[in-house]
């Protein structure tokens, strides 16, 4: 299906996973709300069941094509105030920054955690990934997925797991560090065309799901897994699609 191209404020909200109150059909992962029977909960959830360009996926290394004509990811992330929601399917945190991809210039919109992660690579998922949002001036996404392996802590999520609400609809306001701390050296990625992984699922939305992981403690990671186990929509047909690689 065609995604009709709507305000980046707009797509922000559909983004948000619903919290006591509001109108929004309920979803989760599991039973008579879960992934599978997204597409039915709603008429306006409908892409979540019959669209044809959706994600997650499981990237086959061996199968991706490399793009002569890629062009590398050029965030600009100051630290600065944010605020931090446990939004009753997951934690997201909303501040402001920059991504330049190309010629074209992107807002930061928020990030938000998926456990396990969304993407598998080689059909192999990571304990915990991070979506990374932003969208330009006419509300085109573009997604950046950084993948998180058990290792060392992160110094990055200490700085936001120290201040989780662990309530459900809760919210914080804080001072984050520069979101660039959560990155890796490398920002090689992987890029297909997908679309949001929760409800509405709406189509058209750009990922760059980069091939170089950070490290989580076990104990940061199970930090999270108490709040919210599993929140991660499962992988989706391919369709066709190809998936590139960058340089």
């Amino acid at each position: 299906m065609v995604s009709k191209i709507v305000p980046a404020t707009a797509l922000l909200l559909s983004l948000a996973l619903p919290v006591a109150g509001q109108a929004k059909p309920k979803y989760g992962y599991s039973g008579d709300i879960a992934p599978e029977k997204w597409g039915k909960l709603s008429p306006e959830y409908a892409a979540c069941g019959i669209g044809t360009s959706q994600a997650p996926l499981n990237i086959v290394t061996a199968k991706t094509v490399k793009d002569a004509n890629s062009q590398p990811l050029k965030p600009d992330y100051i630290p600065g105030p944010a605020e931090i929601t446990n939004t009753g399917n997951g934690i997201k945190v909303q501040l402001k920054g920059d991504l330049k991809i190309g010629s074209a210039d992107y807002k930061l919109l928020e990030f938000h955690f998926h456990a396990p992660g969304e993407e598998a690579i080689d059909g192999v998922h990571y304990p915990l990934n991070a979506h990374l949002v932003h969208a330009d001036s006419a509300g085109n996404l573009r997604v950046i997925g950084v993948n998180l392996k058990v290792g060392a802590p992160n110094a990055y999520l200490e700085s936001v797991w120290n201040k989780l609400p662990t309530n459900k609809g809760g919210s914080v306001k804080v001072n984050l560090p520069s979101l660039a701390g959560l990155l890796p050296s490398s920002l090689a990625y992987y890029t297909y065309s997908g679309s949001l992984t929760t409800p509405p699922c709406t189509e058209g939305v750009q990922f760059f799901i980069l091939k170089e992981p950070v490290t989580i403690s076990t104990n940061q990671l199970e930090t999270f897994v108490k709040l919210y186990p599993i929140n991660a929509r499962p992988v989706q047909p391919l369709n066709g699609r190809v998936i590139k690689s960058s340089n």
